[in-house]
């Protein structure tokens, strides 16, 4: 008898040759896209302590970067999609130039220089580029922790020794307890996830005014989002309903063929019986000094829906009952039900198992949608077909053309602040793009229909 975990709303429980199937219905805040109801202008009033600071949690919860990892690492299109903005971004790969205007436009111009490259080379920085360009991918916000030599404290000298990527999903923006503002000035990196965790470096913002000022500070490069004064609104966060819509409906048909199960039950819960266990956790957490983390309801959720299954399933429930208070809310003219719900599925199977493929056609849809990617350039094509040239050539150059300038501002910002302050020079490091050809565009020696690989002494 177990219960698996589809995503924080649906959970699937396998016992006796019997698939329960549980939804938690109403208004849930959780759901924050779908129904709206997180807001994400008083994420300030949720703050957090740790030491002698206030941290501005990432989300109502602090885990939207924990929802985003959860739902995208599992799903079979998310990662890949996810990798292949990166690669095309990435492009031939880094390189130096120069903005020149040529009287008609601004082109760049490849540059050689000795010294930056020197010190580029120094904390291999393609690899440090390419950590940027996949946490801006999954969480549009890039950090760096800089590093200034003790001479860059003396007056007249800016000297930038080095600069360390740092994982975008550890750090939260924070503020002194006695500070006049809330306007954050540190970063704090450490572990979110655990609850008990202590340990957590703390670390000044950058400051591009008075770059000099801390010997060590951390960059942040983050996508501005409407309305949202501390953290970028990752693109994809609208989407997780689809993409964990996506995910779990392979796991609902391997659950079936695996083990020839009849789907016989659907438990709706409401999710005001949750938020109320979720208050009660919260509250706990406050008077043991804990950090209250999402997976303590999702684990109490699992012990309910265990117990639960135990009383529907086998021969052994002969004398037990199932007792439920029904509350009617009226909420703006609507009646709602607050109340658990224990539901016989018809065994149609075939009926079942088409609607179940029809919904994952159409997740999958919205999740290639979602990571705003062509389905040519992810090698994922409409209905398994594969795409032509052109339209792949096409996709290529229209990406190219629109989806990379502002990735490429933001991934490589930190590494460009630096050159500028320790060279004192306009040259830049950019990602090197090759624009795609037409073969029919190609003289004829040199198309790859007509290129021979040499083989391996």
């Amino acid at each position: 008898m177990s219960v698996h975990r589809l995503n924080h709303r649906d959970h699937i429980g396998i016992a006796d040759n019997t698939l329960f199937y549980y939804e938690v219905t109403g208004e849930d805040r959780r759901t924050q896209v779908t129904d709206y109801t997180e807001s994400y202008s008083d994420w300030r009033d949720f703050t957090l302590d740790v030491g002698n600071f206030k941290v501005i949690p990432y989300g109502r919860d602090n885990d939207i970067p924990e929802q985003i990892q959860q739902a995208v690492f599992p799903n079979s299109l998310g990662p890949r999609l996810q990798n292949r903005k990166v690669e095309l971004l990435n492009g031939q790969g880094p390189y130096l130039y120069k903005e020149v205007s040529n009287g008609k436009q601004f082109e760049r111009e490849p540059v050689q220089d000795e010294k930056i490259m020197a010190w580029l080379n120094g904390f291999q920085y393609q690899d440090h580029l390419y950590r940027n360009g996949v946490d801006y991918y999954y969480q549009n916000m890039v950090v760096t922790k800089v590093y200034l030599d003790r001479a860059s404290r003396i007056e007249g000298i800016s000297s930038v020794a080095k600069v360390e990527h740092i994982h975008a999903y550890k750090c939260r923006k924070a503020y002194r307890k006695n500070a006049s503002t809330e306007t954050p000035t540190h970063v704090i990196i450490g572990d979110w996830e655990n609850t008990n965790s202590n340990e957590f470096d703390v670390y000044p913002i950058f400051d591009p005014n008075d770059p000099k000022r801390h010997r060590v500070s951390i960059h942040i490069s983050s996508v501005y989002s409407y309305g949202v004064e501390d953290y970028a609104v990752p693109e994809i966060l609208g989407a997780l309903e689809w993409i964990r819509r996506s995910t779990s409906i392979p796991k609902i048909l391997q659950a079936y063929t695996d083990n020839s199960l009849n789907i016989k039950w659907h438990i709706q819960s409401p999710a005001k019986y949750w938020d109320a266990k979720r208050h009660i956790l919260k509250e706990n957490c406050k008077a043991e000094n804990k950090v209250y983390k999402e997976k303590m309801l999702e684990d109490l959720k699992l012990q309910i829906l265990t117990k639960l299954q135990e009383l529907l399933s086998g021969v052994d429930n002969v004398g037990k009952f199932w007792h439920n208070e029904q509350v009617i809310e009226i909420v703006g003219g609507t009646v709602i039900e607050h109340g658990w719900k224990i539901i016989p599925i018809d065994q149609k199977v075939k009926d079942y198992i088409d609607a179940q493929l029809k919904i994952a056609e159409k997740s999958d849809f919205a999740t290639v949608a979602a990571f705003g990617l062509h389905t040519a350039l992810g090698n994922v094509g409409a209905d398994g077909k594969s795409d032509s040239g052109s339209e792949l050539l096409n996709a290529y150059q229209i990406h190219q053309l629109t989806s990379t300038n502002l990735p490429e501002y933001h991934v490589t910002k930190a590494l460009n602040d630096c050159i500028k302050l320790k060279f004192n020079t306009d040259i830049k490091v950019g990602f090197y793009q090759v624009a795609a050809v037409r073969q029919q565009d190609v003289s004829e020696g040199l198309r790859s229909n007509r290129q021979t690989i040499n083989p391996r002494s």
